[in-house]
């Protein structure tokens, strides 16, 4: 009788390789990165587009905002800002822009590194159209809202591992907060900011956001939860298809009471589609309970809006338009002028 051939060796018996116990443990890294150029430049902080470098030659584009002095002295603040931070770093959605790391220099100033995003803010697009006494299609207006508002809603609906709900707002969705990539697709960054600083001082002087974009709740120092957002994203999309804002920029929230104010709805183009005039009614409502349940069912009733024909905009038809009205974004390396949105912001005490 023939013996039979002696079995192979087993993973296991290989002395050669880690255990399991033993592959578990930590690598500690430095993080090198060069920066490039300065994306946008903020009342709060500086974004450089950045090159994260690795071993053999590996280098990533990334995306990384550094406070301004005066902020990243104010310890609180920076506190406040690395615990967002780490609040939202597991969100993963394509219509947000993803947190890789929050870091810290030798000096003791926090920076984020996220993701980087080749392309350009809607408000870039908003303010092409006005220079050229147009607007942005209907269709594609709302395309680009209902993305944003799929990402929201998936924020605020965000548990962490232990399935305990975050409560995540964004507190200050604008249209220098919305990138539209080359290739079509909307993303949301900067969750959480607006939130730091009003935390970081005591009083009811203090506001923090986008008052021409703010909810009257939040402009008020009430409370806010995720219909805030729902507000913010209403007053985009009147922007978008009216070609002014819904609320004069010169009102003070700390003068006057914002749920008061009256929206120009006779603004909006005449001919607009009754259902997402619903839309905005119930979005731009000083009322938080006449807003949306969840912010799912606004994205929802956006889509079937756009697409109940059969077939709407996709992110290929938003990038054709960009071909269209902003050529420079797909010549050469893209790069547009830096944007500014310093005077969006209002931090006044």
């Amino acid at each position: 009788m023939s013996t039979p051939p002696e079995a192979p060796e087993s993973p296991s018996d290989d002395t050669s390789r880690p255990s399991v116990s033993e592959a578990l443990g930590s690598i500690q890294e430095t993080w090198n990165i060069d920066l490039v150029r300065v994306i946008a430049n903020g009342g709060m902080s500086v974004v450089y587009e950045g090159r994260l470098l690795g071993a053999d030659g590996f280098s990533k584009t990334v995306a990384v905002k550094r406070l301004l002095k005066e902020w990243s002295d104010d310890p609180q603040f920076m506190q406040l800002c690395a615990d967002e931070a780490k609040l939202v770093s597991d969100l993963v959605h394509e219509n947000i822009v993803q947190i890789l790391q929050l870091g810290r220099s030798r000096k003791g100033d926090y920076y984020v590194i996220m993701e980087y995003v080749q392309g350009l803010p809607l408000r870039h697009l908003l303010d092409h159209h006005l220079d050229h006494g147009k607007r942005i299609p209907v269709p594609l207006a709302v395309h680009i809202v209902s993305r944003i508002a799929r990402g929201l809603a998936y924020a605020h609906m965000f548990r962490d591992r232990n399935g305990r709900s975050l409560d995540i707002v964004h507190r200050d969705v604008c249209p220098s907060n919305i990138l539209i990539t080359r290739e079509g697709l909307s993303k949301l960054i900067d969750f959480g900011v607006a939130k730091a600083v009003s935390m970081s001082w005591s009083g009811d002087d203090i506001i923090a956001g986008k008052v021409q974009y703010m909810a009257p709740e939040q402009a008020e120092c009430g409370h806010v939860d995720f219909r805030a957002d729902q507000f913010a994203l209403g007053s985009v999309l009147f922007e978008m298809l009216a070609g002014e804002l819904s609320r004069p920029d010169e009102h003070d929230p700390r003068e006057v009471r914002f749920s008061e104010l009256d929206i120009p709805w006779d603004r909006l183009p005449s001919d607009l589609d009754p259902d997402l005039m619903g839309v905005l009614r119930r979005c731009l409502s000083p009322d938080p309970a006449d807003r949306y349940d969840k912010t799912s069912e606004l994205a929802t009733t956006l889509e079937w809006i756009i697409y109940r024909d059969g077939y709407g905009p996709t992110i290929q038809t938003v990038e054709a338009y960009l071909r269209e009205q902003i050529p420079a974004l797909y010549r050469n390396d893209g790069l547009l002028p830096e944007v500014d949105t310093s005077a969006e912001t209002i931090v006044e005490g």
